[in-house]
């Protein structure tokens, strides 16, 4: 029996800092999220290709890591009647290291070519792309997981995770949709089929695997004028 393959994009992307803003925290600091929302990955695909596609289109898979995290300082200029400059501290994450799966091969020479500058996080935050390439998926029955962001539901049978809520993607109209997501960080045993990348490294035998998430699941949905959840 041949052994089953799926054909993906698969980039990764690396760079000195980055920051993914996380909402409702308006005066005195910014925190980071953990993880890229799948909002700001989004949007980072519909700038490589140069157009806003449907978010039908494709899913995506996530593997993040960073060597650490600081606070810095930065300024916000307020306009008004009379401007001024507003310092608050920033959390800021080093030398992030996005490893990113797309399920659209035919897009592999677009992304090659990025449309629009490559950033991630706040639009000071430049990218490298050091790796944007086909790769054949393997079909595993057994699997780990680690550094990813993944569907809450697929994580409940995982003993260690972070239950965290983000915007899914934000339309046209700044309307933010919203998902429940979970964050893993220490390896741990997937047991269930899964796709897998061959060229991850394994740990107890074991290859990683790579979880999609959608675009288009249902949720609540936010008017990001009004409200502060947005992804930068």
């Amino acid at each position: 029996m041949a052994e089953q393959t799926q054909t993906v994009v698969r980039l990764q992307l690396e760079g000195a800092v980055t920051s993914f803003r996380y909402p409702h925290f308006m005066h005195g600091v910014q925190p980071t999220f953990e993880m890229p929302p799948p909002a700001t990955l989004y949007g980072h695909i519909c700038s490589a290709l140069g157009e806003l596609v449907p978010p039908s289109a494709f899913r995506i898979a996530v593997h993040f890591t960073a060597n650490g995290r600081f606070f810095d300082y930065e300024h916000t200029h307020l306009f008004g009647r009379k401007s001024k400059l507003s310092p608050f501290e920033r959390e800021l994450m080093f030398q992030p290291r996005l490893t990113l799966y797309v399920d659209r091969p035919d897009w592999l020479d677009r992304l090659r070519r990025p449309r629009y500058v490559v950033v991630l996080g706040r639009s000071q935050d430049l990218m490298r792309c050091a790796e944007v390439r086909h790769i054949d998926l393997i079909w595993s029955e057994h699997a780990y997981v680690e550094h990813a962001l993944l569907k809450f539901e697929d994580a409940l049978a995982l003993e260690r995770r972070v239950s965290v809520m983000m915007p899914r993607m934000i339309d046209s109209d700044r309307r933010a949709y919203w998902e429940q997501y979970a964050i893993t960080r220490a390896p741990q045993e997937w047991n269930a089929p899964s796709w897998c990348d061959p060229f991850a490294p394994r740990w107890r035998d074991r290859p990683r695997a790579v979880r999609w998430l959608s675009f288009v699941e249902q949720s609540q949905v936010f008017d990001a004028e009004q409200d502060s959840g947005t992804a930068s």
